[in-house]
């Protein structure tokens, strides 16, 4: 079944041809391959959330609105039946937009540069200007394997797989976005997840891609500069709290900048097909001079 609501205002349609190139672009910087997948909030229904539904499932061969399925934040489920299979791991998405009504859009990655940093016990920090959105201290970790030793200790049947694919393990991923339990409001736009993966937030499409996308390039970098480091993390010159604050707010001014230039590239790249069109008017944003 197609996208139940196709028709809409002119916002409403940008956004689902943002979602759908937003797909390609974040396949096209490596974020996902045939695994990973980024939601948005309804724009018309802020109780529903659209995603792309298992078939073709691969972010790099989503084309249509034929390929989204809505699902209620409340508890995942299809907003309209009858639908198509879906993700396994959208409690992901809901119980993060059920949680935070700020975020309207989520991105979550397998990227391989982040993982290897969650198993080592390498917290990720801010190395360059770029990744201010971090934070000073680096995001949170979720590790899947404590919930499933406190909540599943007697249940033989359940499988250990690291995938967050029902409410209880997608509400203890939610958690770790604040610093305090149960509270909406979002303290960390980033969680990495161990052996797994990282979830990351934002306002907009365009700011949770960027975070996708520059999370994974802080961690290129903070390698290398391990590398030159004897491997250690040690005197490795990080943001101060004063700078990462600072960039943050540079890195959200700025990050349509970069989004315009991902939409060319993966517009031209005959690998991926957008049959609703490209949007050309998109908002300017920058930083103020002086």
């Amino acid at each position: 079944m197609p996208l139940h609501s196709r028709e809409g205002p002119k916002a409403y349609k940008t956004q689902l041809q943002l979602l759908i190139s937003a797909n390609h672009i974040l396949h096209h910087h490596g974020l996902v391959d045939a695994f990973g997948h980024i939601s948005i909030r309804n724009p018309l229904n802020s109780s529903e959330y659209i995603i792309a539904q298992y078939n073709p499932g691969a972010p790099a061969l989503v084309s249509s609105l034929d390929d989204f399925i809505e699902y209620n934040v409340d508890d995942s489920t299809p907003a309209y039946e009858p639908q198509p299979k879906g993700y396994s791991e959208r409690f992901i998405h809901g119980e993060i937009f059920r949680r935070f009504p700020s975020v309207n859009c989520i991105v979550h990655s397998h990227s391989e540069k982040v993982i290897s940093f969650t198993v080592a016990g390498a917290t990720i920090k801010p190395v360059f200007h770029m990744a201010g959105f971090l934070g000073a201290e680096g995001p949170p970790i979720f590790d899947a394997t404590g919930v499933y030793n406190n909540e599943y200790p007697h249940e033989k049947d359940y499988q250990p797989d690291m995938l967050v694919k029902n409410a209880l393990l997608g509400t203890h991923l939610a958690d770790k976005f604040s610093k305090i339990p149960d509270s909406k409001t979002l303290d960390y736009p980033v969680v990495l997840q161990r052996k797994h993966g990282f979830t990351c937030v934002g306002d907009s499409i365009q700011n949770a891609v960027y975070r996708a996308i520059y999370l994974q390039k802080n961690c290129v970098l903070m390698k290398d500069a391990m590398d030159l480091n004897s491997g250690r993390l040690s005197n490795l010159d990080y943001l101060t709290p004063e700078e990462a604050e600072a960039c943050a707010k540079m890195n959200e001014a700025t990050a349509d900048k970069a989004f315009r230039l991902w939409l060319r590239e993966v517009e031209v790249n005959l690998l991926y097909r957008n049959e609703e069109g490209v949007p050309k008017e998109l908002p300017v944003g920058g930083m103020k001079e002086g």
